[in-house]
């Protein structure tokens, strides 16, 4: 599924094919698109002013972990859906972060070779 910033959602478009090896005239062919399915998962809990979110991403096979909160102040509004949007966001940057310091240690690491 494929969710947009508008909310609006789609399914994903079909994988790719090509095919491997020298054309007729000698080229090479492109390689074969090679697809990838990872899973995210997010788990929300709304307690009062604080929202709490463990965020879970399998990354083919290669599984990170973020915990993320935010906190309301006392003199806003409540508005859950910015706790959730807060609290969220910081567990999805948490990831990120990880996942690029996983790629620089691969990309570094001569033992990877």
């Amino acid at each position: 599924m494929i969710v947009r910033a508008d909310g609006t959602a789609s399914a994903p478009p079909p994988p790719a094919t090509a095919t491997t090896g020298a054309s007729t005239t000698g080229e090479q062919a492109p390689q074969a698109v090679r697809t990838k399915d990872w899973q995210l998962s997010l788990h929300v809990v709304e307690d009062r002013d604080t929202t709490r979110v463990h965020a879970v991403l399998d990354a083919d096979g290669k599984v990170l972990h973020s915990d993320a909160l935010s906190r309301r102040n006392p003199r806003d509004t409540p508005a859950p859906a910015v706790g959730d949007d807060f609290a969220v966001g910081r567990a999805l940057v948490d990831l990120g972060h990880q996942l690029l310091r996983a790629g620089v240690h691969s990309a570094t690491d001569p033992a990877e070779e």
